[in-house]
């Protein structure tokens, strides 16, 4: 019974730090499209996309990640919620 409360605290810390994770990679490409857009003279177009596809790429991988952990989280949520309905009887 503690396993579950465990691996759903774990499972909450990790999706923190993975909506983190995204959240950077989104801000990363932000500012290198600003900094491309003031500068656009002087950086190679296909470097440049090449850097924002791969952080692109990195931030899908790890909202995909997310996606599991969450499927993960729901199916711990509901175990939870029968061992509390099996305490309370």
């Amino acid at each position: 019974m503690e396993d579950i409360f465990t691996k759903y605290e774990e499972a909450v810390q990790e999706e923190n730090i993975l909506i983190q994770r995204i959240g950077l990679c989104k801000e990363i490409i932000d500012f290198i499209l600003e900094y491309i857009s003031k500068n656009a003279v002087s950086i190679h177009m296909h470097t440049a996309e090449d850097i924002v596809t791969a952080i692109h790429r990195i931030g899908q991988d790890l909202d995909t990640e997310l996606l599991h952990l969450q499927l993960e989280m729901g199916f711990l949520e509901c175990e939870i919620k029968s061992v509390r309905a099996q305490e309370c009887l």
